[in-house]
């Protein structure tokens, strides 16, 4: 991320925050002071503690459902229903905070909630469509991309569809005539013409991004040595795109990549405190699920007749396999009976419990014993059937390389991609893997999670 859209990110997240803490003095000032001979101080101090609590845990929400994220950051109505979503949630999570978590009885929180909720999400509509306005039209970053192939074309495309993101495509630059596609949405340059200290002048550049062959050919790199005085920055193609899309630009994943990337890179302490972490939550989720257990139990025997769990064999981390277990959403025998397939909220052969279950990611719960065992995390990669790990073998270059981590129960691609699951989706999910394989974090994980537990808590289920 560049330090402009990190500034635009810090930007929102205090615009935010203020704007909170103005609905909380606008509400506190009209009911506490305004008009009145006595104001009642006490009770507009006893609000700021606990109203500054339940707005750390909304700005938490606003972030996992990625009102954080600038790609997000145009006024659609996508974008205006991703916020009313989040403020619901957090109306809903600072009633159960008031009322059953953290019962504050020296202050009267249910119309002061009502109220701030109401200002607030006002005040944030209001400020976030100033604001993406803003970011649309102030100056961007101008791009050149030096070498002009099917990959650096897309994300000129990506980047002119979003131009919030501060980076504006004006130019290509090649240097080899015989392979550039028919259609281009900028000026080409043809190296041999024109040096390219003139190119960036004329253009008003800011940035050159270098792909990959040019970064190989000496001759092209001793070229770029002219633009150093003009304060130009250079970037690499790979860096650049993992910056502005997260995952991995196709065209790079070969022997090399994983070469310089992966071999040999161990990341012993994260390795440690996840599994630590994995094995925590666990443990913390196993009590409701052990309470659930009875009732989910009853629900499915009660609808369909079969077993309770549903087992089916997944390849894990260096292509071992196990036995993942799941609540058993669909009538018995259902692969035998039609094939394995991708299940969606249309299957027929689901039934009502399983359907409601899937909904809301109940069926995921006995996982947890797989995670316990070790054969899954919480995030990761999302474990494949051998059948289907080795038909994709045959068809994407190294895939079994996304086998280098645990599969988790959630993952970097689950949470980018709309359909992860299909066959047609699976080279995308391949570069998000292995995206998330390179950069794998604990910071990267707890953002997978609360996305993961915004779109649970909103009910987004399969």
């Amino acid at each position: 991320m560049t330090k402009l859209n990190t500034l635009k990110i810090i930007i929102l997240f205090i615009g935010d925050l203020l704007l909170f803490w103005a609905a909380l003095v606008f509400n506190l000032y009209a009911r506490y002071y305004y008009g009145r001979i006595d104001p009642e101080w006490h009770l507009i101090n006893l609000h700021f503690v606990p109203f500054s609590i339940v707005f750390i845990i909304w700005l938490v929400i606003f972030g996992a459902s990625g009102l954080y994220e600038l790609r997000f950051t145009q006024n659609t109505k996508r974008f205006f229903y991703r916020l009313l979503r989040a403020v619901t949630t957090n109306v809903v999570l600072a009633i159960i905070i008031f009322y059953l978590i953290l019962p504050f009885t020296e202050i009267e929180p249910r119309r002061n909630l009502f109220i701030i909720a109401s200002l607030s999400t006002l005040l944030i509509s209001g400020w976030r469509y100033l604001f993406n306005i803003f970011i649309i039209h102030a100056r961007s970053s101008r791009v050149i991309f030096f070498g002009a192939n099917k990959e650096t074309i897309e994300l000129a495309d990506y980047l002119f569809k979003n131009p919030q993101l501060g980076q504006k495509p004006v130019a290509f630059i090649s240097n080899n005539d015989g392979q550039l596609p028919s259609l281009l949405p900028l000026p080409l340059f043809k190296l041999e013409n024109q040096d390219i200290a003139r190119i960036v002048k004329d253009m008003d550049a800011d940035t050159i991004v270098i792909s990959h062959e040019i970064k190989e050919n000496k001759t092209l790199v001793k070229v770029l040595f002219q633009v150093i005085p003009l304060g130009v920055a250079v970037v690499e193609f790979p860096t650049f795109h993992e910056m502005l899309t997260g995952k991995i630009p196709s065209s790079l994943i070969g022997e090399i990549w994983f070469l310089e990337n992966l071999v040999g890179v161990k990341k012993k302490f994260y390795e440690f405190f996840k599994r630590l972490s994995d094995l925590l939550v666990a443990v913390l989720l196993g009590a409701p699920a052990v309470l659930t257990f009875p009732f989910i139990v009853l629900a499915i025997k009660l609808n369909s007749p079969g077993p309770v769990f549903y087992k089916q064999t997944r390849v894990g981390r260096t292509g071992k396999e196990f036995k993942l277990i799941k609540y058993r959403s669909m009538v018995d025998n259902a692969d035998q009976l039609s094939g394995f397939k991708t299940v969606d909220s249309s299957d027929p052969r689901q039934t009502k419990v399983g359907a409601f279950l899937r909904k809301i990611y109940l069926d995921e719960l006995p996982q947890i014993i797989n995670i316990l065992k070790g054969e899954m995390s919480f995030v990761g990669p999302r474990p494949e059937r051998p059948e289907y790990v080795e038909g994709l073998k045959q068809k994407i270059p190294f895939y079994e390389m996304r086998l280098l981590v645990p599969p988790g129960i959630t993952g970097w691609a689950q949470i980018n991609m709309e359909d992860d699951a299909s066959v047609e989706d699976a080279p995308e999910k391949m570069q998000y893997d292995l995206y998330y394989i390179k950069n794998r974090s604990l910071v990267l994980d707890l953002l997978v999670i609360l996305r993961t537990a915004f779109t649970v808590l909103q009910r987004q289920g399969r």
